[in-house]
């Protein structure tokens, strides 16, 4: 397996288990299910995408949630994974 290949299968695996360990349900799709890597009960299809360097990082600038548009695209909401899942399982 190539170290990219590894790598984000390695990162697909953290997140899966970032949300089992949180109470949710998870399946890994090794691409059954499309473009996802993952589907977790009651939130959907989640990408995970692990990058040497991201400069969407320097746009959080201190803040706990990021909002982010491309020209005609839909703004998207960048937000830490833990961040995230606490958020969630208060409410799922």
């Amino acid at each position: 397996m190539k170290n990219a290949k590894r790598k984000g299968t390695k990162f697909e695996r953290e997140v899966k288990k970032a949300f089992e360990n949180a109470g949710f349900t998870v399946v890994r799709s090794a691409a059954s299910l499309g473009k996802a890597d993952l589907y977790v009960e009651k939130l959907g299809s989640i990408q995970c995408k692990a990058r040497k360097s991201l400069s969407i990082y320097n746009l959080f600038d201190g803040a706990d949630i990021l909002v982010i548009k491309a020209n005609r695209k839909e703004p998207l909401v960048v937000i830490p994974l833990e961040r995230f899942i606490n958020i969630v399982r208060r409410e799922c």
